[in-house]
């Protein structure tokens, strides 16, 4: 992940501040002179199924804590001072109603992803002879995440073989799509031919025919895991459908492969997700 700044971003609010990575005109006002806690320090698998008998499910990280050092770097004329940029990084903690703040990493202009958190502590170090501030955030969700989905042309892929070719992410994570039914289905399953080992049922108990025609399938095993049906207008949500020993599906660096039980009563309507990394 090549990286030129950090921005600071209270939640719902306009106020920012820029954190330079490579300053060589020194002119940035705020400057990172380290960042911990952007590895991926704690790994931790995930298993399920019955004991003595588990299959490896999933990596996840453990909550993680960013500490952040920026160099004081005040343009005096114009009336910036050391304590000026001090105050403007107090007001960044404290300017949303929410408390939470985002940290969005950059490349030049474009925005390669973003985590959020609380500042759970902020130092001053006022005496030194290149004074620098230090705030530790507390990040409950460990993953940095692109903060706009790579959206998918759904008429790229077939329901009995589709592909998706994550080269961005670094982690596993979720995804989002949206299905039409032109066909009646007692039950749907979305499984990688290539490994047996795992499947995803839904058999609704809403109706006798399970999905009915004209039914979109709202799915995601992103942010929220989320199942429900629009049929006509009303909402339905079936995730106690979900049959026993079922496996939420995931996307994995690389190239991904899923097919349909019914591949020719199905269609997509929307496909997409949010390029995910360990770390920086």
């Amino acid at each position: 992940m090549k990286l030129t700044s950090v921005e600071v971003h209270p939640d719902k609010s306009a106020d920012i501040a820029v954190l330079g990575f490579r300053d060589p005109r020194n002119e940035n006002s705020y400057n990172v002179k380290d960042i911990v806690g952007l590895a991926a320090d704690d790994i931790v698998p995930q298993y399920y199924g019955s004991y003595g008998n588990s299959k490896f499910y999933n990596l996840s990280l453990s909550s993680r804590e960013i500490v952040v050092k920026v160099g004081l770097n005040p343009n005096f004329e114009n009336d910036e001072s050391y304590s000026s940029l001090r105050d403007g990084l107090y007001k960044m903690i404290s300017s949303s109603r929410t408390g939470k703040v985002q940290l969005q990493f950059k490349n030049d202009t474009d925005i390669i992803a973003g985590i959020s958190g609380y500042v759970s502590k902020f130092e001053a170090l006022h005496f030194e002879k290149a004074p620098e501030v230090q705030f530790t955030i507390r990040c409950d969700d460990p993953m940095l995440k692109a903060l706009a989905p790579y959206e998918i042309n759904p008429d790229e892929f077939k329901t009995d073989n589709m592909k998706i070719t994550d080269n961005k992410s670094t982690a596993p994570h979720g995804f989002d799509f949206e299905l039409t039914f032109s066909a009646a289905v007692a039950t749907l399953s979305l499984f990688d031919p290539n490994d047996p080992s795992w499947t995803f049922d839904v058999t609704p108990t809403v109706s006798a025919s399970g999905f009915q025609i004209g039914d979109v399938l709202y799915f995601s095993s992103d942010y929220t895991r989320e199942l429900y049906i629009e049929r006509s207008t009303d909402i339905i949500y079936i995730a106690h459908g979900i049959v026993p020993g079922s496996m939420w599906p995931l996307l994995f660096p690389g190239e991904n492969t899923f097919s349909f039980n019914v591949p020719t009563s199905v269609a997509f309507r929307k496909i997409s997700y949010y390029p995910t990394y360990w770390g920086v």
